[in-house]
């Protein structure tokens, strides 16, 4: 229901004794709520509590989408502006006022959300949220569906959707994929709750550490744990081991392979150090007359084979699979024969980006697909990505030309790539790789640590966010000096290619790393790694540079208009970066972490500028995450409008935007 429509509703008043209902029925439901359990942020001493707990993480992020995404209403409810428990009811789109208490979904809050409208009478104060975040919910570690003011505990993010979805009657298959999803997202939070690993160190601890220390990943995603894969993948349970592993080999005929770079070159040491792990190879029904191997009565011991010496070197080349990946490589590329070597590795928050053992000395990790559902995206590497990565490394010398800042910004490139050469690309991305250049090894000789910046704003069992923990920031004035240090440098890493070139790096805060100074802990500036979703705008970009970045047809890199890499970035950069990173500073509630973000991007864009413009527009895209699912989309985006949060001035008083920059 649109702000218009809301108050339209709002002001055909309900009767006397309509309006005695609702009244009524808000006090039951706030006397209900009041004795519910409250703080999901206590740290949970057994299996039950962090069960609910999980339950909550998943549960308040598919509320905020369901919200923002306007697949339903919801209304912040208070009685007489002083309700001992606040809540917020989520009711289908288009309910009457009367139908607020009836079928419903209920949920504490521990925040007042961004609201619109008028209340509903002088009695009962309910407006409607314009925009949700999860740690706007919360007191209860339940969620209660109301039918008729008769309560049932909800025990599943899944019972919810399914709900919603007989509202709204949406197609049954595309619903239960989300439930599974769901259910996947909870279990694997469960077990990550209950088996997280020590904080790690902001002086001593290495990027891998902080790359596995992340307990709940996506902070807006309610599939955001979720491990789910396709067939022929086996299911992945929760004690799947995704973080230690040991690499895979497959040779591959090189003409069904399009190679970018010394690929091979770079893989030689991953060859010399890939362990003899069985006594005859895997051809998985194939074969080939030319291939050299070993008798099933061999007893080598480990590197007493050479893996090249498995394969006809001239006509085949030889990939890392992830383990887990490589039933889907057998079963879909029926030319490739699985070797029997393997080497260890060790994988980034990503999962699918490992940093092999073999590497850690030569400064590269490698990043291949991987056929599950990790926050939803099926996480293979398509022919657009290992084709453009190569290609934008060639040009990083010219996307940091004219910074004014120098080193403020470090890019880990992606000098070489393979790929199926299969036309249709849902299935060549299933047989791909890219290496990459690793952050740490780029950054140590400087002097410099790299932390994964997702880390940053991750919670400790009681509730303390790793920055505020790991830096000290024990007052108000500590964590606003933290939060202008970090925004001052994250604008001068990120803004001038985007000024200067119309190029946009995808920096939310999985690519991007928080480089700081070795003894003293301060902020250095960022290193950005990962091209798969950069936008260029590519006319600008060569007028600016002299050079030009090769890309496939239709790839999604290409901007058609400025605007889009505009948009990027403010996605990246303010909705997912440092809109997280104020919250856990604890400075988005009382408005001054956005003070401090207006106040640094005014010194860095000038008022002429469009992206000064662009991105004070008083609304602004969010992606949406539910909606593409149902949609079946995961390259093309669907978004809404929703409040600028840069304008964000406190809990009282929400968004407020000056009348000045209206355009």
């Amino acid at each position: 229901m649109s702000p218009q429509a809301l108050v339209q509703t709002f002001s055909q008043q309900p009767s006397e004794k309509q309006q005695l209902k609702l009244l009524q029925q808000a006090k039951s439901l706030q006397s209900h709520l009041s004795s519910c359990p409250h703080d999901p942020f206590m740290a949970p001493t057994t299996h039950t509590g962090y069960s609910k707990r999980a339950i909550f993480s998943a549960t308040s992020r598919l509320l905020t989408c369901l919200v923002n995404e306007d697949i339903v209403n919801a209304y912040y409810v208070e009685y007489n502006h002083a309700m001992e428990i606040s809540y917020i009811v989520f009711v289908p789109c288009g309910s009457e006022t009367l139908e607020l208490f009836g079928r419903s979904i209920v949920s504490q809050v521990r925040h007042r959300p961004i609201l619109s409208g008028t209340p509903i009478n002088a009695s009962i104060s309910a407006c409607q949220v314009r925009m949700l975040d999860p740690e706007d919910l919360g007191l209860g570690q339940w969620i209660w569906r109301s039918e008729s003011i008769s309560f049932e505990q909800v025990a599943d993010p899944s019972h919810i959707m399914l709900e919603v979805a007989k509202w709204n009657r949406y197609d049954g298959s595309k619903v239960q994929a989300i439930c599974d999803e769901l259910t996947s997202s909870v279990s694997n939070q469960l077990y990550a709750y209950e088996h997280r690993k020590l904080d790690p160190a902001i002086l001593t601890s290495t990027a891998i550490e902080w790359e596995q220390s992340i307990v709940e990943g996506h902070a807006t995603h309610p599939m955001h744990r979720a491990r789910y894969s396709l067939p022929p993948l086996k299911p992945i349970v929760p004690e799947t081991e995704m973080f230690h592993i040991n690499l895979e080999f497959v040779a591959v005929p090189r003409s069904e392979l399009r190679i970018e770079g010394f690929l091979e070159e770079l893989l030689n040491p991953l060859y010399s150090a890939a362990d003899f792990t069985s006594t005859t190879p895997s051809n998985e029904g194939n074969s080939n007359d030319n291939i050299t191997t070993v008798s099933s009565t061999s007893t080598s011991t480990p590197n007493s084979q050479y893996i090249l010496d498995f394969v006809d070197r001239s006509n085949e080349a030889v990939l890392p699979v992830h383990p887990l990946h490589m039933p889907a490589v057998l079963e879909m590329f029926k030319f490739a024969r699985k070797l029997p070597f393997s080497v260890p590795a060790e994988a980034q928050a990503s999962l699918r980006t490992v940093c092999p053992q073999a590497f850690v000395s030569l400064g590269y990790d490698i990043k291949l697909p991987l056929g599950i559902k990790v926050s939803s995206a099926l996480r293979t590497i398509s022919p657009w990505s290992t084709f453009v990565g190569p290609q934008i490394t060639k040009v990083i010398p010219e996307i940091l030309r004219g910074a004014p800042v120098q080193d403020a910004l470090l890019i880990a490139g992606e000098p070489a790539s393979a790929v199926s050469t299969n036309q249709n690309f849902d299935i060549a991305k299933y047989l791909s790789c890219i290496i990459r250049n690793d952050p740490e090894h780029i950054c140590r000789p400087r002097g410099e640590r790299v932390i994964l910046a997702a880390a940053l704003t991750g919670y400790s069992d009681d509730g303390t966010s790793m920055v505020v923990r790991q830096w000290g920031l024990d007052n108000a004035d500590r964590r606003r000096r933290f939060l202008q240090s970090y925004t001052d440098r994250l604008f001068d890493a990120f803004l001038p290619p985007i000024m200067n070139h119309g190029f946009a790096f995808e920096s939310h805060p999985q690519n991007s790393l928080l480089r700081i100074d070795a003894e003293t802990g301060e902020i250095k500036g960022f290193i950005v790694r990962d091209f798969g979703g950069v936008k260029v705008h590519l006319e600008t970009f060569t007028h600016s540079t002299g050079a030009t970045i090769d890309m496939l047809p239709d790839s999604c890199t290409n901007a058609a208009i400025m605007y889009e890499v505009y948009d990027l970035a403010y996605h990246t950069l303010v909705q997912c970066q440092l809109h997280r990173l104020v919250r856990a500073l604890d400075l988005h509630y009382c408005g001054s972490g956005w003070k401090i973000v207006r106040e640094s991007f005014e010194r860095h864009v000038p008022e002429s500028h469009p992206l000064r413009s662009t991105w004070y527009q008083e609304t602004f895209d969010l992606k949406c995450f539910v909606t593409m699912k149902l949609d079946g989309l995961y390259r093309d985006y669907i978004y809404k409008k929703v409040p600028n949060v840069m304008f964000y001035c406190g809990e009282s008083e929400g968004i407020v935007f000056p009348p000045e920059l209206s355009f």
